[in-house]
């Protein structure tokens, strides 16, 4: 039988003194007797190094600890990670999964020893999540296809997705597969998952896409920033910046010097802070037994879950100034790093 949540808070202080207590119902759990184990993905990019410091500022306020571990998008490895934090008797998980079907198990593990689990980013689809926190993906999808169309028309559009394992990947292109089934005249000449978002398989993806259509390439809607990168040194070796369309996600410097270069088109900005806040409040409020607040209930196969939705918006030339002087967090990035030039936003 699942055990309330807040028995495995109250584990650590009890079970040395070798006695048991009950507490009633909303009985608040004790803010130094609380840990939450956070399970990333990985930590490649700078967004995630955000994500920490959002948690950390919450937990902080909260008076929670936090235990991270990276597995570096080995779903092996997270695996033994989350086994590890388990071990260490947290009182709630934090879950950025590497593989949306594998991780059903770290999920039910957990929660058979009354441990409530926040998925965060990507969902699973092998088991039921205790509460969802995740950008608005559809609408990422969404964002990029329509911004594509609107640059490109009926031409030719080679469709980079993130790894097929992983849920926002699965969400966004299924936004991509709506925006286009209601443009029929747009021609798909590639359209696929990239394993492991691999920059470098994108840029020979691309490049192979090109030579097979003479350069006749219209747009290039690709998932995240990593992979575009990828995908703009294959545009730059053709000299075709500026002339064909290009997405990203996720907001990266690198990606926002390619937008003020005109070599990439846009990118989709998540509320990162937001985001990293909102799945630290909701793991300490499930700790407590108390139900935290939900924007939708999403479907993610293995049943419907409470979930927020943490908004998105575009970046683009038109834009960009005004994002990397008021939008972006503090420290993401400057207008030195993107332009060149501390002068070029006055």
């Amino acid at each position: 039988m699942k055990m309330p949540f807040k028995t495995s808070a109250y584990r650590k202080a009890v079970v040395c003194l070798g006695f048991s207590v009950i507490f009633a119902p909303g009985t608040a759990v004790a803010e130094d007797d609380v840990t939450i184990g956070v399970a990333m993905n990985r930590q490649a990019e700078r967004r995630w190094a955000v994500d920490r410091e959002a948690m950390e500022a919450e937990a902080a306020k909260l008076g929670v600890k936090l235990i991270f571990q990276y597995a570096n998008s080995d779903p092996s490895l997270q695996t033994s990670q989350v086994e590890n934090l388990l071990s260490q008797q947290v009182d709630a998980l934090i879950l950025v999964p590497v593989d949306r079907e594998a991780a059903g198990a770290l999920v039910k593990s957990a929660q058979a020893d009354g441990i409530p689990v926040v998925g965060y980013d990507g969902g699973t689809t092998t088991a039921k999540l205790d509460y969802f926190v995740t950008r608005d993906n559809a609408s990422v999808g969404t964002l990029q296809a329509d911004a594509a169309i609107a640059f490109a028309g009926n031409g030719n559009y080679a469709i980079f997705k993130g790894d097929s394992g992983n849920d926002v990947a699965q969400t966004i292109a299924g936004s991509y597969e709506k925006v286009f089934k209601e443009h029929a005249d747009a021609k798909i000449v590639f359209d696929q998952f990239i394993s492991g978002w691999s920059p470098s398989t994108a840029q020979a993806n691309a490049e192979n896409v090109l030579s097979a259509n003479n350069d006749q390439v219209n747009a290039f809607v690709v998932t995240n920033d990593g992979m575009a990168t990828g995908v703009a040194q294959a545009i730059r070796s053709r000299n075709l910046a500026g002339k064909v369309f290009l997405s990203g996600l996720d907001g990266e410097t690198a990606n926002l010097r390619l937008i003020a270069e005109g070599v990439q088109t846009m990118t989709a900005w998540t509320d990162l802070v937001d985001h990293g806040r909102a799945a630290v409040r909701a793991a300490a409020a499930l700790v407590k037994n108390e139900v935290p607040e939900h924007d939708v209930m999403l479907d993610l196969s293995a049943g419907e879950v409470p979930t927020h939705l943490v908004p998105i918006s575009s970046i683009n030339k038109d834009n960009l100034c005004k994002f990397v002087t008021t939008d972006a967090p503090k420290g993401w990035t400057s207008v030195e790093e993107v332009f060149g030039s501390a002068d070029a936003c006055k």
